[in-house]
């Protein structure tokens, strides 16, 4: 992940984190249907889809954590 998207996750509120979230999962799992169907080319996008959403989840478990 690079450090300007880093940033502009961190940069985000929590619900537009929520949101974030829910559209890199939609979007993985989107990507995993197609690889079983032959029709994905970049095969180690899910690693790197999967890791965005462990950022983002850290990221707001912590906004969360600093609000409580």
């Amino acid at each position: 992940m690079k450090r300007k998207d880093l940033n502009a996750l961190r940069e985000m509120k929590q619900p537009e984190l929520v949101k974030a979230i829910a559209e890199t999962k939609a979007k993985l799992a989107q990507i995993q249907i197609n690889r079983y169907s032959k029709q994905s080319k970049n095969v180690h996008e899910t690693s790197g889809l999967k890791r965005k959403i462990a950022v983002a989840n850290t990221i707001l478990h912590e906004k969360e954590l600093i609000h409580e």
